[in-house]
């Protein structure tokens, strides 16, 4: 296990759309703090110890430990060391068909060790390892094979441990494999039927159970309340509906199966820490954001194919580049794979004695136009 970290040590950090990934060294302590991504740590030296809810997770190298979205949760960090972090938007796990029905088994957190799950540890981490390998590689279909193998890491994880199989949980008894299968299918249930007006005495009548008795088995399973996972389940078709600019948040409210506007704007606070119009205008903002630097590279990348064939005016092309790049902080990863005729330029140009001109050259008829 070591060693198939280690080649992969002197990666930079890749930012890709929603997936961010983190080699980290540093000895600094995270103090107590929540976000609303999911947070993946992969020790490959030494222990980093995790506090949630007053208890201590000494995660050692080569185990996984998830902290899923909107957990607090304090990060401990020893005096030398080396880990491999995600950070992994919400949209991530949602992508994944089945993952709403069985999400509420990630909380408070999922630690895989070595000595507990052997085997299945060692198969879904090198999910995660081919993810980070296929993000040390430029271009191509590099970023959609890394997407795939952290989505496949992540469905098996979550399999995994809602199966009962981690050791923290019942045994693999009949008995409890016939419970797990009811709970996995009324939680389907309830997320299939969120947006209607559900009751405790209804869905524990669909389940075959007694209230009473549903109610307990059900927060056994879940880690939560009925009510709470109900409206969970909302909140996450919310979240999809406000993607849709053509509805008005009064239109999602409506389709979530909210009375009131009053009412769906404290459920969504309190599960998303926004109101659904700021969390609507972050993602968009989010969005545009994101179009820019995609734009950005885009004409950069043209700019730069012409710096190793094109004969007019190459130190001009040069200083414009330079000039195109200190606006664009997106643009390290194609710098870096034209870094050699960057630097060629930039020595002929020292050579000259000449000093980068403070705006861009005007073209002059005839000029390659960059």
């Amino acid at each position: 296990m070591q060693d198939s970290f280690i080649s992969l040590r002197q990666l930079e950090h890749h930012i890709d759309d929603s997936v961010r990934l983190y080699p980290n060294q540093e000895a600094d302590d995270y103090p107590p703090h929540w976000h609303n991504s999911v947070e993946l740590i992969m020790p490959v030296e030494n222990v980093y110890t995790v506090m949630i809810s007053d208890t201590a997770y000494h995660i050692h190298p080569g185990e996984l430990f998830m902290v899923p979205p909107r957990e607090v949760h304090e990060i401990f960090a020893p005096e030398e060391g080396f880990r491999y972090l995600f950070l992994l938007d919400q949209k991530e796990l949602y992508a994944i068909e089945g993952m709403s029905e069985i999400q509420h088994v990630l909380y408070p957190c999922v630690h895989l060790r070595e000595d507990r799950d052997g085997p299945a540890l060692g198969q879904i981490r090198e999910y995660f390892v081919k993810a980070v390998r296929e993000y040390g590689r430029d271009g191509g279909l590099a970023p959609a094979k890394a997407r795939l193998w952290l989505r496949l890491g992540l469905a098996s994880l979550a399999e995994y441990v809602s199966t009962g199989a981690a050791g923290e949980r019942a045994g693999d008894t009949p008995h409890h494999q016939q419970l797990m299968t009811a709970m996995m299918e009324v939680c389907k249930y309830i997320s299939e039927h969120c947006a209607e007006r559900l009751t405790l005495d209804g869905v524990a009548a669909h389940s075959g159970y007694s209230k009473y008795h549903f109610a307990r088995l059900f927060k056994l399973y879940a880690g939560m309340g009925f009510y709470d996972y109900y409206m969970r389940q909302r909140v996450v078709l919310c979240r999809h509906l406000l993607s849709d600019p053509a509805l008005r948040v009064t239109d999602v409210a409506l389709q979530a199966g909210f009375d009131s506007i009053a009412t769906f704007n404290r459920v969504f606070k309190q599960h998303e820490g926004v109101t659904p119009s700021q969390y609507r205008r972050m993602k968009q903002n989010k969005r545009g954001a994101d179009d820019r630097a995609t734009e950005g590279r885009d004409r950069l990348a043209a700019r730069l194919k012409l710096l190793n064939n094109c004969a007019n005016d190459r130190l001009a092309i040069y200083d414009r580049f330079v000039l195109y790049f200190d606006r664009n902080a997106n643009s390290s990863v194609l710098y870096n794979k034209y870094k050699g005729s960057i630097l060629w330029y930039l020595t002929k140009y020292e050579e000259m004695g000449a000093e980068r001109p403070e705006s861009v050259p005007k073209e002059r008829k005839g000029e390659c136009c960059c």
